[in-house]
């Protein structure tokens, strides 16, 4: 591989690292509105009528328990696709880390070169 494409390639890996960044913001954002939806649930009332949306719709909660048991393994999933996600911006960092050390003195050097032949 030439040295432009070591850069392209680590420009590559940095757009990746940030857009699981954003998905991992995503994902952030909606665990704290399930835990906060879980919490208005547990201090509703046993009468209180509730609505899930589905798609475009407004359903009627039958089963309030079953709403919060679906709702609590839907956080679970968000959390293990998070921690899922957090790793692997942190192995892709890493990459970048050791992609950078050995590209830093090669761009030195390529600069330093293209300085020399500059005209004055």
């Amino acid at each position: 591989e030439n040295v432009q494409e070591k850069l392209n390639l680590f420009q590559q890996m940095q757009q990746q690292v940030q857009a699981l960044s954003q998905q991992a913001s995503q994902i952030d954002m909606s665990i704290r509105e399930t835990e906060r939806t879980v919490e208005e649930i547990k201090d509703s009332g046993k009468d209180t009528v509730l609505y899930r949306a589905i798609g475009s719709i407004m359903k009627k909660v039958e089963d309030i328990d079953k709403l919060r048991k679906e709702l609590e393994e839907e956080k679970e999933t968000m959390e293990i696709r998070n921690k899922s996600l957090k790793n692997q911006i942190e192995k892709i960092n890493g990459e970048l880390v050791e992609m950078q050390k050995k590209l830093a003195p090669v761009v030195q050097s390529v600069q330093e070169t293209s300085g020399q032949n500059a005209p004055e």
